[in-house]
């Protein structure tokens, strides 16, 4: 799949047009996508005009949950779809992350730094997402899916 990244729909500009862009993409739930996604988190890190470490975290941030809609939401099954959203109000920016599979509850996912799940390949994810983010909610989607938003406060881009 080949993504052009200059047509709208990709992206939407914000409804106020001194107001940094916001980003979309949704995409097939297949890993092989995620370098669109990649992508498109250097497009927002550039129009946001954010730091190298804040970057860094962001596109941490991004994938891993990318990456849990793809695997663990939708079974990597490509007829279904994961949606990335990011946005920037100059003081946060907002991350939403959707698939259309059965969902999940973030009180219900193993600690993986207790001792008897240190070995266990799962759970570092959503650790890493809460460890970073200021907000992170977990909801239902409409229409059936999942909805991860999470914000982190940015204040002047210098975190």
């Amino acid at each position: 799949m080949v993504i052009d990244f200059e047509k709208p729909s990709c992206y939407l500009r914000s409804m106020s047009r001194n107001g940094p862009r916001r980003f979309e993409l949704t995409i097939p739930s297949r890993l092989e996508e995620m370098e669109s996604v990649h992508h498109l988190i250097q497009q927002a890190v550039k129009e946001y005009e954010l730091s190298d470490e804040l970057a860094h975290w962001i596109e941490l941030t991004i994938s891993e949950s990318m990456i849990n809609a793809i695997q663990h939401g939708n079974k990597a099954d490509p007829s279904k779809e994961a949606t990335l959203k990011i946005s920037s109000s100059g003081d946060d920016i907002e991350i939403i992350v959707e698939d259309q599979g059965p969902g999940f509850t973030l009180d219900k996912i193993a600690d993986p730094t207790d001792n008897a799940n240190l070995l266990k390949p799962s759970g570092r994810g959503i650790l890493i997402i809460r460890s970073f983010m200021d907000e992170v909610d977990l909801s239902r989607r409409e229409g059936g899916g999942c909805r991860l938003r999470m914000v982190k406060k940015i204040r002047n881009n210098s975190q």
